[in-house]
């Protein structure tokens, strides 16, 4: 009788030990090694700020040879406050003049890919800000785009 409680006893472990080291390990196979719930967040794109097309501009550039860059130039602008501000006469003369010393201050080798044209628009916009008001302690130019783009 000792011998078969002691035995009914052995299984009753072996059975609790099996039954928490499946269970222990389902968890952890379900928590370790499943893949990650997706998420599906919306990714929020910003609305275009107001636009200020500037027209086309074409100019020599600072190379020994003759090459020339022809570019339309749109400006996207902090807010509409700044659109009202700079639309006068005079801040469009003075835009077009940076843009064009700009321009003539390029090299064609510097320009001529896509990472010479960012960094023409990058120049561009500093230069921009750097004349233009700030409005709400904020740059005017929010992006330089360029409409065309050419070079010869």
């Amino acid at each position: 009788m000792a011998l078969a409680k002691r035995t009914l006893m052995m299984v009753g472990v072996v059975i609790l030990v099996l039954v928490v080291g499946i269970g222990g390990g389902l968890y952890a196979g379900l928590k370790y090694f499943s893949a990650p719930p997706e998420t599906t967040k919306e990714i929020q794109i910003p609305d275009p700020g107001p636009m200020l097309e500037l027209g086309q501009f074409t100019s020599t550039m600072a190379d020994p040879e003759l090459h020339r860059v022809v570019v339309k130039v749109t400006l996207e602008l902090e807010s509409a406050n700044v659109s009202m501000r700079i639309v006068d006469t005079g801040w469009i003369v003075i835009m077009k003049d940076e843009i064009l010393k700009t321009l003539k201050d390029q090299r064609y080798d510097n320009v001529r890919y896509a990472e010479g044209m960012e960094k023409l628009k990058h120049d561009l916009k500093a230069r921009l800000n750097s004349i233009l008001p700030r409005i709400d302690d904020k740059p005017a130019v929010k992006r330089v785009l360029f409409d065309e783009f050419l070079t010869q």
